[in-house]
């Protein structure tokens, strides 16, 4: 839901788009053009660059699937899960494994269009944002020589995207973007097994994700339950996983109690915040679950990037990979 310009509050919800109204749709146009924005993220130069997305010289990530280098000392907060075993058998000291990224790494974009997806109070929905931001990673993935695949997931669909290399494979997670994942044609079954689609999701890129990939995941991280994040740190023993949590301003400080006119975009209606008791609720279980996610990955070695709906995209992630990047390499540049 968007609030927009003041005007007498209509009854209910009547099937009428505002003119005008922008930010509520993903569009394929958008997506294409910001082709054009991903040498800010660093992605452009040989040299090594404190980047998720920076290849060519040996990786401070994880390596698993990749090229072996050579093995050096270890650091403490390394990851003593490529301890070198051999070499440490041998010299009665802890050495760990330095790999190369292999050319074409899988990078995978777990992208949320469910309905709580849907909101949003500055620049765009939630949902857009997501879009957004997936496309400006799989423009970089594809320009620094990186396979792109996707699993973009709504309340009761999703559907999947098999690594592809070159134009081709962030042409085809662009136009998933675009299409509206609710419609009858997309829609599967609810496993049971799954708690909730979010942890189906990361379940399907857990099976199907070749050891080393690199996954984003793009989510306000709504059903964070017990299951979703078992499955979230299996993930990350495996691959280098980047959450990016997505969020409205509205979410973080709630308006004062009251009734406000939104639209999805094609209905409009009133919000009713109830009382100031609900309202500190609301805000207290959208802080709760921001810090919660955010802990976990802190703590499993995942990477954390906070996105707002008001935030200019490429900025925050350039910021939030080179902040990622720095911390993961820095024992690496001391050895």
């Amino acid at each position: 839901m968007w609030p927009f310009r003041k005007q007498p509050a209509p009854s209910e919800f009547r099937p009428t788009r505002p003119s005008g109204f922008q930010g509520v749709e993903v569009r394929l146009a958008d997506l294409i053009n910001m082709r054009h924005q991903t040498g800010v993220l660093g992605v452009r130069t040989r040299k090594r660059v404190h980047s998720l997305l920076a290849g060519g010289e040996r990786s401070p990530f994880k390596g698993r699937g990749m090229d072996f280098e050579e093995s050096r000392r270890y650091q403490p907060g390394d990851d003593v899960r490529l301890m070198d075993w051999r070499v440490m058998a041998r010299t009665h000291e802890p050495y760990l494994k330095v790999f190369r990224e292999e050319r074409e790494r899988p990078v995978f974009m777990v992208v949320d269009y469910r309905r709580g997806m849907r909101f949003g109070t500055k620049v765009a929905f939630k949902s857009v944002i997501a879009a957004q931001a997936a496309a400006l990673l799989g423009w970089a993935s594809q320009e620094r020589g990186d396979r792109v695949g996707a699993v973009v997931f709504s309340d009761g669909n999703h559907a999947e995207l098999r690594p592809k290399g070159g134009r081709a494979g962030v042409l085809q997670l662009l136009n998933l973007l675009a299409q509206d994942m609710d419609h009858p044609s997309q829609r599967i079954e609810r496993q049971k097994e799954f708690t909730s689609p979010l942890q189906l999701a990361l379940n399907r890129v857990l099976t199907t994700a070749k050891p080393g990939s690199l996954i984003f995941v793009l989510s306000d991280f709504r059903e964070w339950d017990q299951q979703a994040k078992q499955t979230l740190i299996r993930l990350g023993g495996h691959q280098d996983v980047v959450s990016i949590f997505i969020y409205d301003q509205l979410e973080q400080e709630p308006p004062p109690a009251g009734q406000y006119p939104v639209t999805d975009g094609t209905r409009m209606g009133i919000l009713n915040t109830g009382s100031a008791k609900t309202i500190q609720s609301y805000s207290a279980c959208f802080k709760e679950r921001f810090e919660d996610v955010r802990r976990l990955c802190m703590t499993r070695g995942i990477g954390f990037i906070s996105l707002g709906t008001h935030d200019d995209i490429l900025f925050q992630l350039r910021g939030g990979l080179q902040d990622l990047g720095h911390r993961r390499s820095a024992h690496h540049n001391t050895a």
